[in-house]
């Protein structure tokens, strides 16, 4: 690909004091990876004011990315408290309000029959400040965003966004996009935003968009790798890009996974006159069960006894 004109992205974080970076609802691999990569970049910039959310949970295979634990399922502009009963949920029969003394006072019922609930085990969670600046990974509708986005509509008609994907986004969201059809995965570009932004671009950063880029074009081998690919894979490899060994049974320990001995083979029968009526082969004989062998020839012989009694 081409080297992105980030010149209208630099005003924008020029004057922006705080960052959201959002990722649709059940994102890929190489969109994750490129979020992360760019909040590492950020957050080394301008002092960890950048948040990423996502409106679904972080699976496993997520997990060998760096900051991904970081990544949280909170709209951008919730204000809201939220009050959870964790483990408690279920005894919760009705939450009623009122106001006494002229304070607010939140009752909850509990079941009939059902403990008490516990206010010591209650989790509360805070709003956030609306951010300055909203940048989306992959995000070709803003309902791309689940959740993120049905939680905070009024908030996304406001402030300003940018948009990272490969192919220009179905709705017109915002001017302010950065797109490139004949690049090979969303990772490839995002380096090349990070390195023209001339962003800090550490070995994590550049890891997690190794792994984003290797996984985005199924190890080299789709048909949208070019030269502008391995031009990527260089400059982060130059930035000490640690390549992460495939998912994949050839390289886990031996033992790592158990093995089932291969099942005992059908044994043989024999028909038993007409019809399907059938009867096992005969056991061959083991040393156990096997017949007495046969007795010397001489066992065969006469005997003739003698002694000083016979006549």
């Amino acid at each position: 690909m081409a080297r992105p004109d980030t010149t209208q992205f630099v005003n924008l974080l020029g004057s922006a004091s705080s960052f959201s970076l959002l990722l649709p609802a059940s994102p890929t691999y190489d969109q994750v990876a490129s979020a992360t990569a760019l909040k590492i970049a950020l957050d080394s910039h301008f002092e960890g004011t950048s948040v990423i959310a996502c409106a679904s949970p972080m699976t496993v295979e997520f997990n060998r990315l760096v900051g991904v634990n970081a990544i949280t399922t909170t709209a951008p502009s919730s204000r809201s408290l939220i009050i959870s009963f964790p483990d408690q949920t279920e005894y919760v029969d009705r939450i009623n309000y009122d106001l006494v003394h002229g304070q607010l006072q939140l009752v909850v019922i509990p079941k009939v029959n059902a403990p008490l609930i516990d206010p010591a085990r209650l989790k509360f969670s805070g709003g956030t400040n609306p951010a300055d600046l909203v940048i989306t990974f992959g995000v070709n509708d803003l309902s791309d965003l689940g959740e993120l986005y049905v939680s905070a509509k009024d908030f996304f008609s406001t402030v300003k966004i940018i948009s990272l994907t490969r192919d220009f986004p179905r709705q017109n969201f915002t001017p302010y996009q950065i797109y490139d059809p004949s690049a090979s995965c969303l990772s490839e570009i995002t380096a090349f935003v990070i390195d023209s932004l001339h962003l800090s671009l550490d070995p994590d950063a550049a890891s997690n968009l190794l792994a984003g880029l290797e996984q985005g074009t199924h190890q080299f081998q789709d048909s949208a790798v070019s030269a502008s690919t391995f031009e990527a894979a260089t400059l982060l490899m130059r930035h000490g890009a640690r390549r992460q060994d495939i998912f994949a049974p050839p390289n886990l320990p031996a033992g790592a996974i158990p093995t089932a001995p291969p099942p005992s083979p059908p044994r043989p029968s024999v028909q038993a006159g007409y019809g399907t009526d059938s009867q096992p082969v005969p056991e061959v004989p083991t040393a156990e069960t096997a017949a007495p062998a046969a007795p010397s020839p001489d066992w065969y012989e006469p005997k003739i006894f003698s002694g000083s009694m016979l006549p």
